[in-house]
């Protein structure tokens, strides 16, 4: 139901596009960038740059001017994606939101699975996911029981969910993200998802529809992960199939969104209140 209290969370302001930074996002993560020398550019416009182009899925030329030039941004753009700057913000906000809503910052149940995605015309790795007929590449995701990105990881759709996993586990690990047990789908069985559960010390917990219900029933936490697929596919429009020209962009490209989602959900809950 729409109140008072939505309606001032959610009222319009003055910003120049809805994908533009507040006075309050940007005073949250100023300090991220505080590093990063320069004496022309305004590192504002150059993450609001980022984040509209997420939003709108527009092309480097079609970016408005008043961002200003676009192989400006584009320079910015990939230095931040080589200092992997979005997953390491995202990683400090994910602990900050568990808390919020009386979750330990550090999660102990993770979720995993995959989302094959159609890619574009540009050049790049692909293959053919047979199960849902897409030719492209395949995201693996690893996220928390709110459904907040804890791994990503990138690899052509032909690529058996399975042999991802062990990558994927490795890189939250080395991320700092540990965990005690992973929900998943009945394809996550056998010798290789043994051994990466052993590896990391994880209890696998397989979880399957029951074949007998009648319609989509949404699973215990593990509808978590599929509600972020859908977010981020449906409100972040580079995503709705794959422009990136190789893996590690990809997964840029996703860990920005999940930041962008993040700050939104931190600055209107948490900073906003304080």
């Amino acid at each position: 139901m729409w109140t008072d209290e939505h309606r001032e969370k959610y009222k319009y302001d003055d910003r120049r596009y809805p994908s533009d930074l507040t006075d309050t996002e940007w005073e949250t993560i100023r300090p991220l960038f505080v590093g990063y020398e320069t004496l022309t550019v305004d590192l504002r416009e150059m993450v609001n740059a980022c984040f509209y182009l997420q939003k709108t899925g527009c092309q480097w030329r079609y970016l408005p001017k008043d961002f200003g030039p676009w192989p400006t941004v584009r320079t910015w753009h990939d230095r931040f994606r080589a200092d992997g700057i979005w997953a390491q913000a995202a990683a400090l906000l994910t602990r900050a939101v568990r808390q919020h809503k009386g979750r330990a910052a550090e999660p102990s149940t993770g979720i995993v699975d995959s989302q094959s995605v159609v890619s574009g015309p540009q050049p790049g790795e692909r293959g053919v996911d047979g199960n849902k007929k897409i030719k492209g590449i395949k995201r693996h995701v690893l996220t928390c029981s709110l459904g907040f990105a804890l791994a990503v990881l990138v690899t052509a759709a032909n690529v058996h969910d399975t042999k991802a996993a062990g990558l994927l586990l490795d890189r939250a690990a080395e991320d700092g993200w540990h965990l005690a047990r992973l929900k998943v789908d009945g394809i996550y069985i056998g010798a290789r998802m043994d051994a990466a559960a052993a590896r990391h010390g994880l209890d696998v917990q397989v979880s399957s529809r029951d074949p007998q219900a009648d319609g989509f029933t949404p699973l215990p936490v593990r509808w978590r992960i599929e509600a972020t697929f859908g977010i981020q596919s449906n409100r972040y429009r580079r995503l709705t199939r794959n422009l990136e020209q190789d893996d590690a962009a990809a997964e840029d490209a996703f860990e920005l969104a999940n930041f962008q989602r993040l700050l939104r959900l931190y600055s209107r809950e948490i900073a906003a209140a304080a």
